[in-house]
């Protein structure tokens, strides 16, 4: 891998610096490891939450299904992303499309193009803002974060698009929440992979500065593989060949925070960089020649809010977005083919661009007698000005080449021409109520938000003003939430939700390129109404059951239609039930965790006449999962073992053609993934681990939906070194 004799030669450096500040330490210091891990079950329980109301609430009473998980729980089990920690949350389970590790969530397949999560920073809204993706692979490091929360489902009525199978909301740390200037942390895979953190944060009487830089690379799980090239050796047989799968990325996180007088004043900026293969390729035909395929997002945030133990409140914050992208994308292999062309040359396709979006929110809070009245307008404005450079040996503008001509390289006209220099806009007031605690036991929470996105767009792409059409979608989400304080240890929710997600950019205005095909005058938005009933018990001071009920009706999924030459349309409309259930267990230096998930399909329709209904099981996911989470630490030494069940998969009628039962079954086998990690706190300032992935080297395998030869495969056993530097 490229630079991969710096990194070693920085290992080799620290390594060395750190003999000498082991030797130099001193071995009686009277810090332990406890005072480091060590948390009552009390004290999980009562962490507070702020993203399921935007005020601080025990998770017991706040009106959605959520968790909240400090960070040293996090590395704890050598979690290396989002994605991870999710992994093992009820509702939440593994899945894969495209090149990308996704997450499943109660029974719904989840894509490559569409993920259905809103990510917070500090409460401020950071998806992508050309697919409307949250981040949550390893693309975005977890250094600069102190604790994680995760609602589960909706979250419309008070974040708008996006928030449909969850939040997850990443608080960042302050100055003073490290140990006492930084840390740094280095990550070495024996096969392929590592990872490079650093974070610091020094603070005065008027100012608190932070500071936190990321680097990951890894070669990634490559391995032989079908695809759909139908490339054939000379026996007339398909032939496998190696996905690719290297990838890389960078972070760099500043915040700056005002103290004293300036309390509550603070400036972020992130710069996030990264690179990709794209496994299967692009069209699921492994590339026979290099891709690159690089993207980078810059973010400032400004924001303000006033001390939250005031009658009145307030809060004022304005985001800037630039994403950048450099594709060089390789559709089809030399002499390849589709149903339009024969490629002599292959088909490529070269972007370089980027699209801009500046979002404000005002945030007004009234607490009076403990009734709390919120009230906040959001405003967005999406900015696309045309390509840096766009091309391809095949003439995508208007799509009547001749085959004759793929020796020529063909200029582009505009990725997003429809509103080429024409704003998209969107304008959005939410409202939300939390009673006091009527009795010291019943608590209601009201919330409300509309949402109206505008734009003109170009209907002809013919730059013809008499062609200018305008469209533009409202959605009103609301929420209505009952928690019931039966006693101190047991508490009940009734939840009643909408969430919506408004296609995004990619969907709407592709045109000119072979990535994206738009449906713009039929798309509508996507649409989910969720029903939750929830049971929390805290049993006695070791353990604590969490039961969930929940009833979600999809509407309108936004997908890859096959019968429509991959346009991004409204496909699906899906109806689950299920439940899950949950343990957490403290006992001295033990602590532990249990889930189950259950999901059960009501009934579908689909658009796709390509695709086959199935209105009473679960296709594409799991219907069932099991976690378990144990941890255990003696004196300087600590382990965690991670067990993830994943049960059966079924594929619908449609996955097949002749033949294809001897590429793959007819249900992806149930699998098991075990992790484990000892660590030893050599002195109160260093952790050395390792870590084990896939303990039992289990043959994995996430379903490929679609009649496709082939499955995504997972990674086999690995070995990770983990060392921890606090200074």
């Amino acid at each position: 891998m490229k630079k991969r004799w710096l990194s070693s030669l920085f290992l080799m450096f620290f390594l060395v610096y750190f003999c000498n500040y082991i030797n130099a330490t001193n071995q009686t210091d009277t810090l332990t490891i406890e005072d480091y891990y060590a948390m009552s079950l009390e004290e999980l329980m009562d962490i507070e939450v702020i993203s399921a109301s935007k005020i601080m609430q025990k998770q017991s009473d706040a009106p959605n299904i959520i968790t909240a998980i400090p960070i040293n729980k996090i590395n704890h089990f050598g979690s290396l992303s989002i994605n991870e920690v999710l992994y093992y949350q009820p509702g939440f389970h593994p899945s894969y499309d495209y090149e990308r590790r996704t997450i499943g969530f109660r029974g719904m397949f989840e894509g490559w193009n569409n993920n259905h999560y809103l990510m917070l920073i500090d409460g401020i809204p950071y998806n992508d803002n050309l697919y409307g993706t949250a981040y949550t692979w390893e693309i975005t490091p977890l250094i600069f974060t102190k604790s994680l929360e995760i609602i589960r489902g909706a979250g419309g009525a008070l974040y708008g698009t996006c928030a449909m199978n969850g939040v997850i909301t990443l608080n960042t740390n302050n100055a003073d929440d490290f140990d006492e200037f930084g840390i740094i942390r280095l990550r070495r895979e024996f096969q392929n992979s590592q990872i490079y953190d650093f974070a610091l944060g020094n603070e005065n009487k008027k100012f608190g500065m932070v500071l936190s830089f990321s680097h990951y690379e890894t070669d990634g799980n490559e391995y032989e593989s079908y695809d759909d090239s139908s490339r054939i050796d000379s026996n007339g047989e398909l032939i496998k060949t190696k996905t690719f799968d290297q990838r890389s990325n960078s972070y760099l996180f500043a915040k700056i925070y005002g103290k004293d007088k300036l309390e509550g004043l603070s400036f972020q900026f992130h710069e996030q960089h990264w690179n990709f293969s794209t496994g299967h390729g692009w069209l699921f035909k492994i590339p026979d020649q290099p891709e690159s395929m690089k993207e980078y997002r810059r973010i400032f945030v400004l924001k303000y809010t006033t001390e939250k133990d005031r009658l009145f409140n307030w809060e004022s914050a304005i985001k800037y977005q630039k994403h950048g992208i450099d594709w060089n994308m390789r559709y089809n292999v030399d002499g390849g083919s589709d149903k339009w062309f024969f490629y002599p040359k292959g088909l490529s396709e070269y972007l370089k661009t980027d699209a801009q979006d500046i979002w404000a929110r005002l945030q007004c809070e009234v607490n009076l007698n403990n009734h709390s009245i919120i009230t906040g307008v959001e405003g967005d404005i999406f900015l696309y000005n045309g390509d840096q450079e766009h091309t391809s040996n095949l003439e995508m503008n208007n799509w009547n080449t001749n085959p004759d001509t793929f020796f020529t390289t063909y200029n582009l006209d505009p990725w997003f021409e429809y509103i080429d220099d024409r704003p998209v806009k969107n304008a959005a007031i939410y409202m939300q109520y939390v009673s006091p605690k009527f009795f010291n036991k019943l608590q209601v929470t009201l919330s409300g938000r509309y949402d109206h996105m505008f734009f003109t767009y170009d209907s002809n792409l013919n730059n013809d003003t008499t062609q200018l059409k305008d469209k533009n979608y409202g959605m009103f989400t609301p929420r209505a939430a009952v928690v019931l304080s039966l006693n101190r240890n047991l508490s009940l929710k009734a939840i009643f939700g909408q969430a919506f997600r408004t296609p995004t950019p990619a969907e709407m205005f592709g045109s000119n390129t072979y990535t994206l095909a738009s449906n713009i005058e039929e798309i509508e938005p996507e649409k989910s109404t969720n029903f939750d009933l929830g049971l929390n018990w805290t049993i006695n001071g070791n353990i604590n059951l969490k039961l969930n009920g929940y009833w979600v009706n999809f509407e309108n999924i936004i997908a890859y239609s096959t019968v429509n030459t991959n346009l991004s349309t409204n496909v699906f409309s899906q109806e689950t039930a299920g439940f899950e259930a949950e343990i957490q267990m403290v006992y001295n230096s033990f602590t532990g965790f249990f889930n189950y998930s259950f999901a059960k399909r009501l009934d579908e329709e689909i658009t796709d006449t390509t695709i086959a209904v199935s209105k009473n099981t679960v296709t594409w996911t799991p219907s069932s999962t099991f976690n378990i989470g144990l941890f255990y630490n003696y004196r300087d030494f600590y382990t965690t073992f991670l067990f993830h069940y994943q049960g059966k998969v079924k594929r619908r009628e449609s996955d097949y053609y002749s033949g294809m039962e001897e590429f793959r079954p007819k249900s992806v086998d149930s699998w098991i993934n075990m992790d484990f990690k000892l660590a030893y706190k050599i002195t109160s300032k260093i952790e050395l681990g390792i870590a084990v992935k896939n303990l039992t080297n289990e043959n994995r395998f996430i379903v490929k939906n679609y009649a496709y030869p082939f499955d995504y495969k997972l990674e086999k056993r690995s070995f990770l070194i983990d060392l921890l530097f606090r200074f």
